[in-house]
């Protein structure tokens, strides 16, 4: 029975689930790539971000990917940090986002 619980455990911790985690980062996003696919999510590549290639994505409605690209252009045309939250598992969701005040 221990050596199955032990096993459980070990895959869990294993998991993603296990890692996952929100992270939190600033920056100017001057040299970020945003790209909308279509009908798909919204993806800044070459953020800060521990996620492959900086990559970053807001999957959520129409609404909320609209204020993240005016954010992030409004942030790139004053020079202004923009504060993100995501999840750090292999998918890299954006949970948050904001401008940081100056």
């Amino acid at each position: 029975m221990l050596k199955k619980i032990f096993i459980v455990g070990l895959a869990y911790a294993m998991s993603p689930f296990a890692n996952a985690a929100i992270v939190s980062m600033e920056a100017v996003p001057t040299a970020w790539r945003l790209q909308q696919y279509t009908g798909g999510d919204l993806v800044a590549w070459f953020t800060p971000a521990t996620c492959a290639s900086g990559q970053i994505k807001m999957p959520a409605g129409e609404a909320q990917r609209n204020r993240f690209w005016a954010l992030i252009l409004t942030a790139k045309a004053t020079s202004n940090k923009v504060v993100i939250e995501y999840d750090n598992a292999a998918s890299c969701t954006i949970t948050s986002f904001s401008m940081k005040e100056s």
